[in-house]
C-alpha cells in the first residue's frame, strides 16, 4: 500500500514546490507594484497570501508524510529549508497585520522574496529518494 501511494505523494510534493515558486514570484511583483504606488494591502491580496501560506503548509505536511514513508531528501539541510518555507509567510503576515504604520506592503515584499529564495534553496538540496 505505501509503495503505491509514495510516488503520488512525491509527485504532488514536487508540483507544489513549483507552484509555490511561481506564486512567490508573482506575489512579490504584485506587492512591489502596490508598494511602489504607496497603496495598502488589499483584502484580496491578503487572502491570496493566506492561500499560499496554506499551500506551503500542505507542502510541509506532504514532506512529513514522505519522511514517515521512508523517503529522505538528497541533503539533510532540506528539512531546515522546508521549515523555513513553512514559517516565512506566517511571520511576515504577523508583521503586516500588527503594523501600525500603513501601508505595510514592505512586509509582503520581503516575505515573498524570502519565500522564493528558500524554495529555490530547498529545491537545490536534491530530490527526495
Amino acid at each position: 500500500m505505501v509503495h503505491d501511494v509514495y510516488p503520488v505523494v512525491q509527485e504532488i510534493h514536487f508540483l507544489i514546490s513549483r507552484i509555490g515558486l511561481v506564486a512567490s514570484i508573482l506575489m512579490f511583483i504584485i506587492a512591489s507594484y502596490i508598494g511602489y504606488r504607496k497603496r495598502d494591502v488589499t483584502q484580496q491580496y491578503r487572502r491570496a497570501t493566506y492561500a499560499i501560506a496554506a499551500l506551503i503548509l500542505l507542502q510541509g505536511a506532504l514532506g512529513g508524510a514522505l519522511y514517515a514513508m521512508g523517503g529522505r531528501p538528497g541533503q539533510e539541510v532540506h528539512y531546515v529549508y522546508g521549515l523555513g518555507a513553512v514559517l516565512a509567510l506566517p511571520f511576515f503576515i504577523f508583521v503586516e497585520v500588527t503594523s501600525k504604520k500603513r501601508p505595510a506592503m514592505s512586509s509582503y515584499i520581503w516575505g515573498f522574496f524570502l519565500l522564493f529564495a528558500v524554495i529555490v534553496r530547498t529545491i537545490l538540496t536534491g530530490p527526495l529518494r
